[in-house]
């Protein structure tokens, strides 16, 4: 029974973890953005206006020392230039809502540019 209660607490936390983390993203990411959960797992589906590029934040954002999946790298297309994903696998903490208000205002720089 111990594998089934520790589940149930990790489904908690990571639920709990979703829930911050969109929260953060919708205080500091441009106003048309959209965020979406997949189906199960720890990640959100984060769609930045048309024509965002999700490569450069990527890059920018790697400087800073934060990292995120751009979107292109889920299709074999290259399509979801203007996505990301981000995981809420890690306990939320204020250097984690930290790196997304910064990651929030990398975006808002790049897409006013």
């Amino acid at each position: 029974g111990a594998y089934d209660a520790h589940m149930r607490r990790l489904r908690r936390l990571l639920e709990e973890n979703l829930r911050h983390l969109t929260r953060a993203i919708e205080a500091s990411f441009p106003a048309e953005t959209r965020v979406s959960r997949p189906a199960g797992g720890f990640a959100l589906w984060v769609e930045l206006p048309r024509g965002f590029d999700s490569r450069a934040l990527f890059d920018a954002a790697l400087e800073l020392g934060i990292c995120v999946a751009p979107g292109d790298v889920f299709s074999a297309s290259r399509r979801f230039r203007n996505c990301l994903r981000l995981s809420a696998g890690w306990s939320w903490s204020e250097r984690i809502e930290e790196g997304v208000r910064r990651l929030g205002q990398l975006a808002g720089r790049q897409h006013r540019s």
